[in-house]
């Protein structure tokens, strides 16, 4: 029997993903695989929906985070793997270096094949689950490096602006003050926002329609809506529903693009600050690993 061309159980034995596969169960998962024909056209594009994973075996893809990072990645690698088995959009675009050899897996196949293989699909799922801990942990350590940056910085952004205050005034000492001033306050931790997860869906009711919220912070609140959003410095009332607990905002429209708005909250009762509190600690604590 000629088994159907694919990537070689050696190649597969160095993924995360299948460690503790047997032989024969490499050479199954192998046959899975189809050869990327052109690779001329990207893999993927930002925000086109993920499907299938890939692994590139011979030459180089090159992922580019538009304005961000740029990765060049060398066999064997496996890419996109996460984004197919979740479903998210993709956030870069990958590239085949000309002469490569890259194989491709539809999520839909691979879950198919584990679920006749239960057994096989435990020890998949194991194996992703700790592909999944190692990269949250990896940014949480990146995370934590970026904080310690922004700590610093602030610091001597503050000794810079007692410095302004204690020299003698000059034409430039006011604009200086208060670009210093207005850079502390943006910095502040409480002005960190967060993104609402799925598990903790977040929307404002206005008065004639139900809006997602995007982002939200102690002082701020960017929501999604339908149609006609309102203007730049414009009044906004509404009611909050964070995961099932109400919460009434007001504020003025600090940004409008599109259809994202951006309000500036109003002061609020110490009761609604604790209802807004316990949500973004809820909502961060989905970040951490404890």
């Amino acid at each position: 029997m000629v088994r159907r061309m694919g990537p070689h159980a050696d190649e597969l034995r160095t993924i995360s993903l299948f460690q503790g596969f047997s032989d024969e169960d490499l050479i199954e998962v192998s046959t899975l695989f189809t050869k990327v024909s052109d690779a001329r056209v990207p893999l993927f594009d930002v925000q086109e929906p993920a499907r299938s994973l890939y692994l590139l075996t011979q030459g180089e893809v090159t992922l580019d985070r538009p304005g961000d990072d740029v990765f060049k990645l060398r066999p064997p690698a496996l890419i996109g793997e996460l984004g197919a088995l979740t479903g998210l959009a993709r956030s870069t675009r990958a590239l085949v270096q000309e002469g490569s050899v890259v194989w491709e897996l539809s999520a839909r196949k691979l879950q198919a094949f584990l679920a006749e293989r239960q057994e096989l699909g435990v020890r998949f799922l194991v194996n992703l689950l700790s592909v999944v801990a190692d990269k949250v942990h990896r940014d949480q350590r990146r995370m934590a490096d970026m904080r310690g940056n922004l700590m610093r910085t602030q610091k001597e952004l503050k000794r810079l602006r007692e410095l302004v205050l204690e020299t003698v005034e000059t034409p430039l000492s006011a604009p200086v003050h208060d670009t210093l001033d207005k850079l502390i306050t943006h910095n502040r931790r409480v002005n960190y926002r967060v993104e609402p997860p799925a598990a903790l869906a977040a929307t404002v009711k206005l008065e004639h329609y139900v809006a997602p919220i995007i982002d939200i912070s102690r002082t701020h609140l960017t929501m999604q809506v339908p149609d006609h959003p309102p203007g730049q410095g414009s009044w906004v009332t509404g009611v909050a529903q964070l995961a099932g607990a109400e919460l009434p905002i007001s504020g003025r429209v600090h940004r409008s693009q599109g259809n994202k708005v951006t309000i500036e909250l109003d002061m609020m009762i110490d009761e609604f600050v604790a209802t807004l509190e316990g949500y973004l600690t809820r909502a961060q604590l989905l970040d951490i690993m404890c």
